[in-house]
């Protein structure tokens, strides 16, 4: 059998990864298989060259073990592990896998005992009661299991914000590195940083655009050409998503990619603005409509584009067609908050609960790694006993070691904080009483638990914590986990309301799978006066650069700096956790004599 390619060998270590999660491996094998994909597919180098003795080991992300595999389907097209693996596994695991109800453990159920190798064997069988026979499965099993399948299907083909630009980043330094190409940009939703795309979409300017597509085309990266003409080609990529580049005299390049850039909704609006100015706006140029002859209007960058028609800049996540044009002509574009502006981390976890390193360790990564001026730990608390939260009788040996790390780290500039991310219970009460919750420097409350209650029912329990004194932080605010689980029922404009009354802080969670509180939400919170809290919920080191998503999601939500409350220096930053403390207690009596 002849050797595999690198589209190909990249594509079976993604296979080996979703096989491992499918036996219940050990996650870090599972990334290490993940990882090597990502980083044989980023190479420019040869395949030839790299499995030279000694060539793959020197790539970042891939190891000793997954060398010798990535040789043996070089070479031979075969790896026994990847065989070893496809026995007694479901062909249709990867799309059975997208089942939000469904774990490795239950396809393997279901496969055993009924053969199950599709969604449609799936639907069917749960449709003929056939699933609630099967161990460990009942007949509320096979409903859940039918609204997940009509999940998957909803969201096949889309891709979460942080995924997609790990496929495109790359992508773009390499179009950007070859000669023939003068400028090179992101384009479509990936660029207006929507928390979920469905494909990805480049821009570029040539003198030679058949000899850039062609390179595109053939790139590691690729694994079918889907489509190519004169200006664009169209791929799929190794993760099954697809592609467009588009290549344009560097004339257009402004254009084409404020037009690439979208969204339809934005250029429609501005088409109409052109045109009642006499000009005419498209990909290829901005032209007057009094002269078809008339050459285009001078246009280098994307800015020459807004003042022909009048406009301020705006910026690309901003264009979403809802009012950004009217603010342009106003000059009312509001100085969005930048990664520049972000100040201390809040909602972090350690070793303490789920986290993967310990309170020292996050600490210095947020002060050294990332220049930030605070920390907050914020682990699960007690009733979060799938996710380790910390017992009550713990606290006091948990600060006790923070209070050990800012001995060795704190300074004028650096503070770790006392704090802790409590359980909402299903009554909007919290899971640690006041008299352990007042020990903390700040209190971040989210609801993991009982999802299923009715919108009023999770309207008075959001409510409730946020009117409880201690409350600094309201978490991840619908619960939602992009292209799995869809937001609880609740009435966003009365939590909003009580958020702005009590002065409490509303979360924007920057874990890429929930990007939560919806983005579309925040001028309107922002109008009720309500202030944002920008945090990654990070479990590893790796995880505190999850703020730049979180940071997108309020840019595409209007805010500013002073908007968001960990953009304020720390001495700022902990007058103001301790003022919202006090008033709050002071609401609480007031709100207790009045009673």
């Amino acid at each position: 059998m002849e050797g595999l390619e690198k589209p190909q060998i990249a594509a079976a270590l993604r296979e080996i990864a979703v096989l491992l999660q499918f036996r219940d491996e050990n996650q870090f094998k599972i990334r290490a298989f993940e990882n090597a994909a990502r980083a044989l597919a980023g190479d420019p180098r040869p395949l030839d060259d790299l499995v030279l003795p000694g060539g793959l080991e020197k790539i970042k992300g891939i190891g000793k073990a997954t060398a010798d595999i990535i040789r043996g389907l070089a070479l031979t097209g075969q790896s026994p592990m990847l065989d070893e693996l496809r026995l007694g596994t479901p062909t249709g695991l990867a799309s059975l896998m997208r089942v939000p109800a469904l774990g490795a453990k239950k396809i393997g159920v279901l496969y055993a005992e009924l053969g199950i190798n599709t969604l449609e064997e799936l639907e069917v069988a749960c449709r003929e009661g056939r699933i609630a026979e099967c161990r460990g499965f009942t007949k509320k099993s096979a409903d859940k299991i039918l609204a997940g399948i009509e999940q998957a299907r909803r969201y096949s083909g889309q891709l979460l914000l942080a995924q997609a630009l790990v496929l495109a980043e790359p992508i773009l330094e390499a179009l950007r590195s070859h000669p023939a190409v003068f400028r090179a940009e992101i384009a479509g939703s990936l660029r207006r940083c929507k928390e979920v795309v469905g494909d990805i979409d480049f821009v570029a300017s040539s003198d030679n655009p058949a000899e850039v597509m062609a390179f595109f085309s053939t790139s590691a990266f690729v694994q079918s050409v889907v489509g190519s003409g004169p200006t664009k080609t169209s791929v799929l990529l190794l993760d099954d998503v697809q592609a467009d580049l588009r290549v344009v005299p560097d004339a257009q390049f402004a254009t084409a990619l404020h037009h690439f850039t979208g969204s339809k909704e934005h250029n429609t609006q501005m088409r109409s603005r052109a045109l009642k100015m006499g000009l005419k706006v498209n990909e290829y140029g901005v032209f007057p409509t009094d002269d078809a002859s008339a050459p285009a209007l001078p246009v280098v960058t994307e800015d020459d584009i807004f003042a022909a028609l009048k406009l301020a800049t705006i910026p690309p996540e901003l264009r979403e067609g809802q009012g950004e044009i009217e603010a342009a002509a106003a000059d009312a574009i509001p100085a969005l908050v930048t990664r520049a502006d972000y100040t201390g981390v809040l909602h972090c976890h350690t070793t303490w609960s789920d986290g993967k390193h310990t309170i020292r360790e996050m600490a210095e990564a947020a002060r050294d790694l990332h220049n930030w001026q605070y920390f907050a730990v914020c682990d699960h608390s007690e009733v979060a006993a799938y996710a380790g939260g910390v017992k009550k009788g713990e606290i006091p040996e948990q600060h006790a070691e923070i209070d050990e790390v800012n001995a060795a780290l704190a300074s004028d500039h650096f503070r770790v904080f006392k704090s802790c991310e409590c359980d909402i219970l299903k009554d909007g009460s919290l899971d640690y009483p006041d008299v352990i919750l007042a020990t903390m420097d700040l209190v971040v409350a989210s609801v993991h638990s009982r999802h299923n209650q009715s919108a009023e029912e999770m309207t008075d329990r959001l409510i409730r914590a946020l009117e409880n004194p201690y409350v600094t932080v309201l978490g991840h605010i619908s619960g939602r986990l992009l292209l799995s689980r869809d937001p609880y029922p609740f009435d966003v404009d009365e939590v909003l309301k009580a958020a702005a009354r009590t002065k409490t802080a509303i979360e924007i969670n920057s874990d890429p799978r929930r990007l939560d509180i919806d983005w579309r939400y925040c001028r309107r919170a922002k109008e009720l006066g309500v202030i944002f809290s920008v945090n990654p919920d990070a479990h590893a080191i790796s995880a505190l650069k999850y703020v730049d998503y979180g940071i997108s999601m309020a840019r595409k939500g209007w805010l500013t700096a002073a908007d968001i409350v960990n953009c304020l220096p720390l001495k700022e930053f902990m007058v103001w956790a301790t003022e919202l403390r006090a008033w709050k207690l002071n609401q609480a009596v007031n709100n207790w004599a009045e009673d």
